[in-house]
């Protein structure tokens, strides 16, 4: 057992971080440390962008072989994703919609990625599963946007931005 010096809470050496460079374990419990990194990086967005693209640079093959072997470990999490969000896709797609123009937008994002170099999405502007609001995978709702863009946004919507639909 362990006290952690910020919570004051007693806790099993488990919820502590091991430490690298000796043989012993931080001094702040894991949730501790985490909410701390948090606070830390809501704080230090630009820093910690620089500090995450210079770490990817110096490691990214590790990293894409890490990445691999994580999905190989759990293909089964994300084929259970893909046909969630396949049925999803299915079930927000009206009846009457010209499937010819939802796909044009897909031929659009693949040419803009293999001409540019940079990885474009179709992105729905009102997500088909929001928090608060969920669209229709018609063309309407449809646009194409670089892929860190699209991830940024993940499945929010932000009328500000786009007005109404």
């Amino acid at each position: 057992m362990k006290t952690c010096p910020h919570c004051q809470q007693e806790k099993p050496l488990d919820q502590f971080y091991k430490r690298s460079d000796r043989d012993s374990y931080h001094s702040w419990c894991k949730s501790c440390k985490h909410e701390s990194g948090k606070r830390w990086v809501a704080k230090n967005k630009d820093r910690h962008g620089e500090l995450t693209r210079s770490w990817y640079a110096k490691n990214r093959e590790q990293h894409l072989a890490n990445s691999k072997a994580y999905y190989e470990a759990n293909k089964e999490n994300y084929l259970e994703y893909f046909y969630a969000r396949q049925e999803r896709t299915k079930l927000a797609t009206p009846p009457w919609v010209d499937r010819k123009e939802s796909r044009a937008f897909y031929a659009e994002a693949q040419r803009l990625s293999a001409e540019t170099g940079i990885q474009y999405d179709v992105d729905h502007i009102v997500p088909l599963k929001g928090k608060t609001v969920s669209g229709l995978h018609v063309p309407a709702n449809l646009r194409v946007i670089p892929s860190s863009e699209n991830k940024r946004k993940a499945a929010k919507f932000m009328e500000a931005h786009h007005g109404s639909v």
